[in-house]
C-alpha cells in the first residue's frame, strides 16, 4: 500500500453558479434576481471562510454564458479574492473556453492572487505540498459526446490527497449520446481520494469503490429549490473515509 497523506483536509465544493443569466430578462425583476444569484455567490465564499476551509472548487459554469458585464467579471473576481485560501477553478459548458471564452484575455495580473485558473484543454495538475494535496482538472471547450471530462486523468500520487474536478453527465449508458459523458468506471479507475463534479444542480453522491464522488449542486436558489441552494463540504481525514456533506446557502 502506498503512503498516504498525514494531514487532514477540508473542501468546499460549488459549481453551477450561473451568474449573469440572458434568461432573467431586462427591468427591475431581471436585477432582481441576478443580485440574488450573486448574493448566493458571495454565500459561498462566507461558508469558506467561516470554515475554514483548506481549498474552494468552482467546478464550471461560474458564468451563464461568455456575454458577460465588466461589473459581473468583476464582482465574481472580487469575491473570489475575499477567500481566504486557494480557489481552483475550471469552465464548464455554459462558460466554455472557446472561442467565444471569456477566460481568453483574462492575464494572469487581472485574476485573484488565490485563483487558480485550469485552462488546458488535455489537464493541469496542480500541486498544493503544504496541503499535501494534488488537483487535475481539463478545460471544456466543447460539450459535446466526444468530450470525457475525466479523460487523461494522471495515476494519482502516494502521500498526497489526490482530487479530481469535471465538469459533465453522469450516465451509466453507454449510448454515446449523452455530451460530456461521466461514467461509473471512470470514476473509479481513476483511484482518487475525491471527483468533484459540476454540471447537475441538485446534490448528488456518485461514488464509486473507494472513490467518493458528488454533485454539490447549485448554490443559486433559483437553480435548485425556492429556499436556498448548496454547497458540498468534503472532510478528508488520514486513515478514515472521506466524508461529503451538504450545506444550505441561503442568499
Amino acid at each position: 500500500m502506498t503512503p498516504g497523506p498525514r494531514r487532514p483536509l477540508n473542501i468546499v465544493h460549488t459549481s453551477d453558479v450561473h451568474l449573469e443569466s440572458d434568461s432573467f430578462g431586462n427591468g427591475p425583476a431581471g436585477d432582481t434576481l441576478r443580485e440574488r444569484v450573486r448574493r448566493s455567490f458571495s454565500g459561498v465564499i462566507e461558508i469558506a471562510n467561516e470554515r475554514h476551509a483548506d481549498l474552494l472548487l468552482i467546478v464550471g459554469d461560474l458564468f451563464d454564458s461568455s456575454r458577460i458585464s465588466e461589473g459581473a467579471l468583476g464582482f465574481a473576481l472580487g469575491e473570489i479574492a475575499r477567500a481566504a485560501m486557494p480557489v481552483v477553478m475550471i469552465p464548464g459548458n455554459h462558460d466554455a473556453h472557446d472561442e467565444r471564452s471569456l477566460y481568453a484575455d483574462l492575464g494572469r495580473d487581472l485574476l485573484p492572487r488565490n485563483l487558480h485558473l485550469i485552462l488546458d484543454p488535455d489537464g493541469t495538475l496542480l500541486d498544493f505540498p503544504e496541503l499535501e494535496t494534488r488537483i487535475w482538472g481539463r478545460a471544456l471547450v466543447e460539450h459535446t459526446p466526444e468530450y470525457r471530462p475525466l479523460s487523461g486523468v494522471p495515476a494519482p500520487a502516494p502521500g498526497r490527497w489526490n482530487i479530481a474536478m469535471a465538469h459533465g453527465f453522469f450516465t451509466e449508458e453507454a449510448d454515446g449520446f449523452r455530451s460530456s459523458p461521466i461514467t461509473p468506471a471512470e470514476i473509479e479507475a481513476s483511484a482518487y481520494d475525491y471527483v468533484a463534479l459540476g454540471h447537475i444542480h441538485v446534490f448528488g453522491d456518485v461514488s464509486q469503490g473507494a472513490t467518493r464522488a458528488a454533485y454539490c449542486g447549485t448554490p443559486a436558489p433559483l437553480y435548485a429549490s425556492d429556499n436556498a441552494g448548496w454547497v458540498a463540504w468534503i472532510g478528508c481525514v488520514p486513515g478514515e473515509p472521506v466524508r461529503v456533506e451538504r450545506l444550505a446557502v441561503t442568499p
